[in-house]
């Protein structure tokens, strides 16, 4: 079999151009055909010469995986089926919220753990996925789109921790600056304890984010909903946690799956409250998507109890919103409807968590009653009944709204307001409630002249200053002029005499 170009990173690259002798930077040119432009046929990456470009045809295989089936939720939820180059396939879920977009993609083809609430475990396991595969599902994603994805979280079909070498060779093709250029920070890898792996990310220092499905803090019920914990209990779980924060000092997430009467009563959110004591977590809640019947849907008082558990003990927490509900969204479903060769009908719309009858079935059939469907069984409506609706009522008796109500008071003054009849009748005003002004004490000046007084400005003194005529040979000359002037007047006058 050929070799799968999604596989090479840029110094394996480098290996096999040095081998068919070529300069380095065609390496550049490949990664950027690849992983931005995403081209997956080599006869598409123009800037080779055609002899390169059939030497690299006959030894690698540039095709990503390709699409057997897509769903589409109402909500936004895509659904992905790949069929990979030996013919397994695979499923990958686009989530959307607002703007953001994430993509689920998968590590394994089934997966061996068998958790008993998990479609991908009842198919069973085949094999791990090579790092080129798990990296193509985002990249074939991207390029269905026809644009960027900026989130990516390992929590497909399979146990990433169970085919790290992989799992970590794909996060950092993604996150090189030549090849993806997906930041760090927007990786998520989960898990469901695999304590060795948990250790070996934090040896490895990637930067990313993980989380872990914790699900149940009882070590008998957690084994009970997913085997895997007889191989490494709570207690192991924990102190790999703690390890694993106090070397990396990130917040770890916790992924709890809310089963209806299982693990969502008010005593497990308080046990599980006593297990996360002293680690910092980020808790996800999350309602469950019922598989084959398995287990129930949680009703919404005891999700929202459980909740204000978590919310009174400080922990930080979301409710995750229900997704691909319409559709086969959860890991495996889609796979495994396709391999028992059966139609992709979807299946009926899950119970909403805040609906009080969850535990019942869905029944498509069912049509709400109405007036007339009421009338055919005999059943009395409310017009029969003759109780008068709010509408018919007059305006006095209800608000705009319909409801009932006494009569509004009157707040504003009118002049004249009609009656029932049509008629007009005079209103006496409402007295105002306002104080009245204390009233102004008359000078003596108003009480001799008899007229208003005019108030003086206060800033202008000189308006208040009473004006003397000046002579007309006085016009237009200054003050030290005119009292010269005067001087000399009067040493005259002094001579004569």
């Amino acid at each position: 079999m050929k070799l799968y170009a999604l596989d090479l990173n840029k110094e394996q690259w480098l290996e096999l151009l040095e081998r068919l002798k070529q300069p380095k930077f065609r390496a550049d040119q490949l990664l950027q055909w690849i992983w931005q432009k995403r081209v997956f046929d080599v006869e598409g990456m123009t800037n080779l010469s055609i002899t390169l470009r059939e030497k690299l045809a006959e030894e690698l295989d540039f095709s990503a995986p390709a699409l057997v089936r897509e769903q589409k939720s109402k909500d936004g939820t895509r659904k992905f089926l790949w069929q990979l180059r030996d013919g397994n396939t695979v499923e990958s879920v686009l989530l959307k919220s607002g703007v953001r977009l994430t993509a689920c993609i998968s590590t394994q083809v089934g997966c061996p753990l068998g958790c008993t609430f998990c479609a991908t475990g009842l198919s069973g396991f085949v094999r791990n996925l090579s790092s080129g595969e798990i990296a193509g599902q985002f990249l074939a994603m991207e390029a269905l789109l026809g644009r960027d994805i900026n989130n990516i979280v390992y929590m497909g079909m399979g146990e990433p921790m169970l085919n790290r070498d992989e799992v970590f060779k794909s996060v950092r093709m993604l996150n090189d600056e030549k090849l993806r250029n997906l930041g760090i920070r927007h990786i998520t890898i989960s898990t469901s304890g695999i304590v060795p792996g948990i250790e070996a990310l934090a040896e490895e220092k990637l930067g990313v984010r993980l989380a872990v499905s914790l699900h149940a803090v009882d070590d008998e019920l957690r084994s009970r909903l997913m085997p895997v914990n007889e191989r490494f209990p709570l207690a192991e779980l924990k102190e790999a946690i703690k390890n694993y924060q106090e070397k990396t000092g990130d917040r770890v997430s916790i992924e709890y799956t809310l089963f209806g009467g299982v693990n969502d009563s008010v005593e497990h959110a308080r046990a599980l409250v006593r297990f996360l004591k002293g680690i910092h977590v980020f808790i996800n809640l999350i309602p469950f998507n019922s598989v084959d019947g398995r287990y129930d849907v949680p009703e919404a008082k005891d999700i929202l109890k459980f909740k204000k558990v978590l919310d009174t003990a400080g922990f930080e927490n979301e409710l995750r919103q229900e997704q691909g509900s319409d559709i086969d969204a959860a890991c495996g479903q889609l796979r495994r409807k396709d391999a028992e060769g059966s139609a992709l009908a979807l299946e009926p719309k899950a119970h909403s968590v805040t609906k009080k009858d969850s535990r019942r079935a869905v029944q498509r059939d069912e049509k709400p009653e109405t007036a007339a469907s009421k009338r055919r069984s005999g059943e009395k409506t409310a017009a029969d009944r003759k109780v008068p609706r709010k509408k018919m009522l007059p305006e006095k008796e209800r608000y705009r709204s319909g409801k009932m109500k006494e009569e509004r008071p009157t707040y504003r003054d009118s002049a004249e307001a009609k009656t029932d009849d049509g008629r007009k009748e005079s209103r006496k005003r409402i007295p105002s409630a306002r104080p009245k002004a204390a009233p102004e004490r008359k000078s003596a000046e108003k009480k001799t002249a008899g007229r208003a007084e005019i108030k003086k400005p206060f800033y202008e003194p000189e308006l208040n200053r009473k004006k003397t005529k000046l002579k007309p040979s006085e016009k237009g000359r200054s003050k030290a002029g005119q009292a010269a002037k005067k001087t000399s007047a009067a040493k005259k006058r002094g001579v004569k005499k």
